[in-house]
């Protein structure tokens, strides 16, 4: 039987796979500028998950940032299956994609007050991108038009229920918004994945390009959490001490462009319905603990650029060194799904993040930044070893 999440045989680890015949992914269709500039607006709502966060550390505010990043990441995914299927070559597709578009921007400004406020404003905003992604895949010819019709009722009766919950207070609210997150968990257990004509090399590259702006955003986090203030030498210092943080987890992602051609290699060597049930699991699932990770240590940056050489907080030490975590937990995942790099070194890393919790609440922050650096530094001197042992095994 097939693992639907690791793409094997269930119960057989995950070796890397023998090259296929010709080793070169086919070229297909690429990502478009207006697909950029969308993702562009998505990783906005990021940028306002992450200041959410910052505002509120604590269980209640991880709570939150679930709900509302499950909603976001998983229409985002669904643009990104309708963009991979119908490209917006047409005027008015691209008009609906604006509209799109704008719909994320509502949503982004919506956020920091969802739960009390602007849970309305919140649910027309993504009943909205509901229909425009349905009104899209109509354009793609009968067959995805029936795909999406599967789907669809799941996410108008999610999108209703947010809406409801915007005019309610207290628990219902919770409750309105876990069940509307709980449709769309369900959705692809009981609709699959079938029927979906999957482009490997655009749907890797647009990916890709989401988790370059992402990781952008824990880079701006820097700027934002210095306030104005000066940049003197120990903010300066502090900041490129940060700085490898975002830098080592891009390489650690991309790893020079060797993983994504890897990456696309793997997609390309399956069947149409394999192919899709993995870049489910590669590109959807396995991106959750990333993207979380990101908005974790963006949040977590703001506190710590402050005053470097104290104690940090118990909340802002737990999210970077958790951020950290998480993010190189998704790798090792990711890796693990499509074969193509090292697990076993990259989950240990993850839980060894954990560890520099104390670095940076006895310590001061700038000890806990460098641990973390260091373990990240490690991850990519086991990608590389990874990568030489897999070329000397095949060439």
């Amino acid at each position: 039987m097939r693992d639907p999440l690791f793409g094997g045989r269930a119960g057989r680890s995950a070796e890397p796979a023998a090259p296929a015949a010709d080793p070169s992914p086919k070229s297909g269709a690429r990502v478009t500028t207006l697909e950029l500039f969308f993702d562009l607006a998505f990783v906005f709502n990021f940028t306002q998950l992450a200041g959410v966060f910052s505002r509120d550390m604590t269980l209640r505010g991880v709570g939150r940032v679930l709900l509302i990043f499950w909603l976001l990441w998983w229409m985002y995914g669904g643009y990104a299956w309708l963009t991979n299927h119908l490209p917006p070559h047409r005027r008015h597709h691209r008009v609906l994609l604006l509209l799109g578009m704008a719909s994320f921007l509502v949503l982004g400004l919506a956020t920091p007050n969802a739960f009390h406020g602007d849970g309305v404003a919140f649910g027309i905003g993504y009943l909205v991108i509901v229909s425009v992604h349905a009104a899209l895949f109509a354009f793609g010819g009968p067959g995805a038009a029936r795909n999406m019709l599967r789907i669809a009722p799941f996410h108008t009766v999610g999108a209703l229920l947010l809406i409801c919950a915007g005019f309610l207070d207290g628990w219902p609210v919770y409750a309105l918004w876990i069940s509307a997150v709980a449709l769309e968990v369900v959705a692809p257990v009981l609709t699959g994945v079938s029927g979906f004509e999957l482009k490997p090399g655009h749907f890797v590259e647009r990916h890709g390009l989401l988790m370059i702006i992402a990781l952008g955003d824990s880079f701006l986090a820097l700027g934002i959490g210095t306030d104005g203030g000066q940049a003197g030498p120990s903010v300066v210092t502090t900041a490129v001490l940060i700085f490898v943080i975002p830098a080592g987890l891009w390489w650690v992602y991309f790893d020079e462009s060797e993983k994504a051609w890897r990456a696309e290699l793997a997609l390309e060597r399956q069947d149409a319905v394999q192919r899709s049930r993995l870049a489910l699991a590669a590109f959807f699932y396995a991106h959750v603990p990333m993207l979380l990770g990101l908005i974790l240590i963006a949040a977590a940056v703001k506190k710590t650029i402050v005053h470097p050489y104290e104690p940090l907080a118990v909340a802002p030490s737990v999210a970077l060194a958790c951020g950290v975590a998480l993010y190189l937990g998704g790798i090792a995942w990711f890796h693990r799904i499509l074969r193509i790099g090292p697990q076993r070194f990259h989950f240990t890393a993850a839980l060894l993040a954990v560890l520099a919790i104390p670095m940076g609440h006895f310590g001061t922050a700038v000890a806990e930044v460098i641990v973390l650096g260091v373990l990240i530094g490690a991850a990519l001197l086991s990608d590389h070893r990874w990568t030489v042992k897999m070329a000397h095994l095949y060439h």
